[in-house]
């Protein structure tokens, strides 16, 4: 078997480089032997010459010639100039005997001698130049020899490079996850790799169909046109059918390489992008809708009422009109019943959104419990009727766990007119319509007033403004006395806030408390007027007069954690004692007995500080609980005052009032007193204080310390001082 393996063999070829090699050396000996030989017969006719010479001038006459002759005859075969004649003399001179031809022979001999030195002469000279001619020739040979042998590996050498690199490419491309194709103009496919297989099909199933056979109808356009055009590189994505029917997305190029002998096609490179592309629709479909319900997000709104409205921008005719939708004390929903109820309740209330809609009409939730609704085409009439069935909708019970839980909403209505409204605008004057509604009682519709819109704008520059006034102390306070009515003496200040604005001068406390309230700002308001007042009180303190400071305190600020530090601290830092201080608190603050409010009454009270109940009898505290509240005072509201001027003895509540607070130990104040008749009734009547017109307005700090410490009432009792 080795043998027969061995047979079988194909011969080795010996490489072109070494046969011109061996070519060359041959060559170059057989030039150098010739040329070392290129005057032997030259040398050889000289001593035969030489031998011929000698032998001729030994010869004496008598002796015998054939020694003589033999050797002229080998002078006249080497072949020298005058052969014939030296050949023919010799013979001549043999034959005869004579001894007459012998000179002739000599000079025959001589002239051979000549001729042979001659050419010894001009072998010598060009000899030289044979060897240069030969040296120059052997050169020349090698260097192009070596030039082949070089050029040979090089060619050698690129294409065995070349072969690995297409062999190389041709794995790579054979193994690639792309779709490698070479098509014709008319998509017939002559080269496919395997990576084809993501299609369902195999190279050899598709070589030699079109590949229009394999894209999807709505792509087959596009990929004729490419190829019919005259580009020479396309980026497509085109859409192909897998061979169980199913769709897939493919994206790469397609180049065109028809002039290349090599290719004569167009290279089509693809990979399968399907799932890539779906995820980016996800990943847009989330970008613009809301995760939870599935409809528009905020985004989407925004960007379709544009829309709705710059399509109708020369059709003023075209109204269009916008419901902001929040529902009513959703957050109590979340916090009494769990997120995933509150869920469950945003889920159903999008799907009544939708259902109750027209289908071109658009619903998006904005965030929270915020919806809108973009209606088209439509007047306010059709669309006041169409919030109205969406808070009847809306307001069926959602059955959550076998439980049934009602929902209600606050619906703004906002008509945008097409080239004189922008979306932002419409959607402001939308929510500022839900705001009005659940500030007329919630579960109802608004539609918006422009007159609103100016409110709303008024109360924000206040806001920012108040914002400031706190932060660079353009607030100041007013003190108003509170009197005994026993005595008329001085017994301690209400501190009020007032705002020294900038512009509008000295404001009263109703034109910014409602908006520190809305705006967040009461508990910084609260706690500026709580620092002022400690240290205003400090400044009143006298060696024979002490008077207290009362201070308003609203629910915000005390449920803020650490209200009972923050007052005590702050009496520290003003040195004055905790009983100088009362805060006055209302009655809704306290309606919890149980509270955070009533815990830090208690814990203030056990340090000294007194605690009022301020405006009694217009809050819901009943008698029966007042006893168990952590309170030191009453202060009836002015509103029962104001019904004992003269001539009105209607006062059968403040008498209730009074004996109840009696019957508590509690002090008691009358505020808005204001005449004579007034103070005269409630000392009667047992009242201990009183505060109003009557005695003082409110006064700054200095005015307030040099008041006298009994302020008489005037003579005329029935006098009343105007506010």
């Amino acid at each position: 078997m080795r043998a027969k393996h061995v047979a079988e063999r194909p011969p080795r070829r010996i490489p072109a480089g070494a046969r011109a090699a061996v070519w060359i050396l041959v060559a170059q000996f057989a030039m150098l032997t010739w040329l070392f030989h290129v005057d032997d017969g030259a040398q050889d006719r000289s001593r035969a010459q030489a031998r011929a010479s000698v032998a001729l001038a030994g010869w004496h006459p008598g002796e015998d010639r054939s020694p003589v002759a033999a050797e002229l005859l080998v002078l006249a075969e080497s072949g020298v100039s005058n052969a014939d004649q030296l050949r023919e003399r010799t013979t001549q001179w043999t034959e005869s005997g004579s001894t007459s031809d012998t000179a002739a022979l000599r000079e025959a001999t001589d002239a051979a001698g000549r001729s042979t030195a001659a050419e010894l002469r001009s072998n010598d000279r060009i000899f030289p130049v044979l060897l240069v001619l030969v040296l120059v020739a052997v050169s020349g040979g090698w260097y192009v020899w070596s030039r082949r042998v070089r050029e040979t590996q090089r060619v050698t050498v690129e294409r065995r490079v070349l072969d690995a690199g297409e062999r190389r490419l041709l794995a790579l491309v054979r193994n690639s996850t792309d779709v490698v194709a070479i098509i014709e103009p008319d998509s017939t496919t002559t080269f496919v790799t395997p990576a084809v297989a993501v299609l369902g099909w195999s190279p050899e199933e598709l070589t030699g169909r079109q590949l229009l056979d394999v894209v999807s109808p709505q792509d087959r356009l596009i990929l004729t046109r490419l190829l019919s055009g005259s580009g020479d590189s396309h980026s497509v994505q085109i859409r192909m059918r897998h061979r169980d029917g199913h769709e897939l997305v493919m994206e790469g190029t397609l180049v065109n390489l028809c002039h290349d002998t090599a290719v004569r096609g167009w290279v089509l490179t693809i990979r399968d992008i399907t799932e890539r592309k779906r995820l980016q629709e996800d990943l847009t479909t989330q970008a613009i809708h809301d995760s939870m319900t599935g409809l528009p997000n905020r985004q989407l709104f925004f960007d379709r009422l544009d829309h709705a409205l710059s399509r109708r921008e020369a059709q003023p005719w075209r109204p269009l009109a916008v419901l902001a939708f929040n529902l009513d004390d959703f957050k109590d929903v979340n916090e009494s019943l769990g997120y995933a109820t509150g869920d469950t309740v945003l889920l159903t209330v999008a799907e009544r959104l939708t259902e109750a809609l027209r289908d071109e009409d658009t619903a998006a939730r904005l965030g929270g419990d915020e919806f809108a609704v973009l209606m088209e085409d439509t007047d306010l009439s059709t669309a006041t009727q169409v919030a109205h069935r969406l808070l009847a909708t809306v307001a069926s019970p959602i059955e959550i766990d076998g439980h049934l839980h009602v929902v209600r909403a606050s619906i703004g209505l906002a008509e945008a007119v097409p080239g004189r409204s922008n979306g932002t605008d419409t959607m402001r004057n939308a929510a500022v319509a839900v705001d009005m509604a659940k500030e007329r009682g919630k579960g109802r519709l608004a539609i918006y007033d422009p007159a609103w819109h100016r409110q709303a704008v008024e109360t924000f520059a206040v806001r920012q403004e108040l914002e400031i006034a706190i932060a660079t102390d353009q607030l100041t306070l007013v003190y108003l006395p509170i009197v005994s009515l026993d005595t008329h003496t001085v017994r301690g200040f209400e501190a009020l806030v007032r705002w020294e604005h900038p512009e509008r001068g000295l404001l009263n406390p109703e034109a910014f408390i409602p908006v520190a309230e809305q705006g967040g700002m009461i508990t910084a308001l609260d706690d500026w007027v709580l620092h002022a007042a400690v240290r205003g009180c400090a400044a009143l303190q006298a060696a024979d007069h002490r008077p207290w400071i009362a201070v308003n305190v609203s629910a915000e600020q005390l449920n803020q954690p650490g209200f009972a530090a923050i007052v005590l601290s702050t009496l520290a830092a003003a040195q004055l004692p905790a009983d100088r201080l009362v805060l006055e608190v209302t009655e809704s603050a306290l309606l919890d007995e149980l509270g955070l409010g009533a815990q830090t009454l208690a814990q203030l009270r056990a340090h000294g500080v007194r605690v009022s109940i301020d405006d009694f009898g217009t809050g819901y505290s009943s008698l029966s609980r007042l006893s168990r509240l952590p309170v030191d005072e009453l202060k009836v509201d002015r509103s029962f005052i104001e019904q004992l001027r003269s001539g009105n003895e209607d006062g059968v509540l403040v008498s209730t009032f009074l004996a109840t607070a009696q019957a508590l130990r509690l002090r008691t104040v009358a505020e808005g007193v204001e005449d004579a008749h007034q103070a005269r009734w409630l000392h009667d009547a047992g009242c201990d204080l009183g505060q109003g017109f009557l005695w003082s307005r409110p006064v700054g700090l200095d005015t307030a310390r040099a008041l006298p410490r009994i302020l008489a009432v005037p003579v005329e009792e029935d006098a009343t001082v105007s506010a």
